[in-house]
C-alpha cells in the first residue's frame, strides 16, 4: 500500500519494517488514544520490549519487537519525542533530497570532515547520514547537532552503536522508531574531525563513479 493511500483516511496509519524486509500497515481509529499511545512510549526503550501487540475488531498481530526494524506514525500533527542531548533535530531524508544536500557526487562542493575541527563548541551543524542495515534498505537522515568538545566528539558514534532505539521526524508529517540493534553500519557527511586511532584512511566511491566504470 503506498503511502498516498494510506494516509489519506480517517484514523492514524502505523507501518511495521520487519527484519525480513517486509512492512506491514495498520490504522490506529481513534486518534486520541493513538497519541496517548506515542506520548507513553520511550523510544530508547521501545525495542526492548518483548513483543508489540496490535488488536483489531477482528484481528490480532503480534511482532516481537527485536525483529522491528522501524515504526512509523504517519500522523502529520504528531510530535516529535525529545531527541537526544545535544541533537536539536532529526529528519528522515528521500535518497534523492539526501543526495542533492549533501552534494554526492559533487565532492568539491562538501566540506571536509577536518573543517569542523575549526568550529565553536555549541555551534549548530548539519550532519548527513546514511545508515545501514543487514535486511533493510539505507535510512537516509539529516542530524542537526551541536558542536561538542574535542574529548567528547565521538558521542554520536557510541549512540549510533548503541543497539537502543531513536526517533527521526519523518519527511512526509509524522515520526519514526529506528532499531539500530539492526545497524550494520553507517556513512556520515561531513562527520567529525576527530576519528579512533585505529581508522583505516579510505575515500568512497561515489555511485556515479561506479556506474561510469561498469559500462
Amino acid at each position: 500500500m503506498n503511502s498516498s493511500s494510506i494516509t489519506d483516511g480517517p484514523g492514524v496509519p502505523l507501518r511495521i519494517h520487519l527484519s525480513d524486509g517486509s512492512v506491514e500497515s495498520f490504522i490506529q481509529p481513534d486518534r486520541e488514544k493513538a497519541r496517548q499511545i506515542w506520548l507513553s512510549t520511550e523510544p530508547a526503550r521501545f525495542f526492548a520490549q518483548p513483543r508489540l501487540v496490535l488488536a483489531g475488531t477482528y484481528s490480532k498481530a503480534v511482532f516481537v519487537c527485536s525483529e522491528i526494524v522501524r515504526v512509523d506514525f504517519l500522523d502529520p500533527d504528531c510530535a516529535c519525542w525529545k531527541f537526544p542531548e545535544d541533537c536539536y533535530d532529526i529528519v528522515e531524508l528521500s535518497p534523492s533530497d539526501f543526495a542533492n544536500r549533501a552534494h554526492l557526487g559533487q565532492p568539491e562542493l562538501r566540506p571536509k570532515r577536518e573543517e569542523s575541527a575549526h568550529a565553536h563548541v555549541g555551534d549548530l551543524m548539519l550532519s548527513f547520514v546514511k545508515l545501514y542495515f543487514r535486511n533493510h534498505p539505507p535510512v537516509y537522515v539529516v542530524f542537526e547537532i551541536s558542536v561538542k568538545l574535542r574529548a567528547d566528539s565521538m558521542t554520536y558514534m557510541r549512540f549510533l552503536l548503541s543497539k537502543t532505539g531513536f526517533q527521526m521526524r519523518l519527511s512526509q508529517g509524522g515520526v519514526g522508531l529506528v532499531n539500530l540493534a539492526h545497524l550494520a553500519g553507517y556513512a556520515a557527511y561531513p562527520g567529525v574531525a576527530q576519528v579512533p586511532a585505529d581508522a583505516w584512511p579510505a575515500e568512497p566511491v561515489e555511485e556515479s563513479q561506479l556506474k561510469a566504470e561498469a559500462a
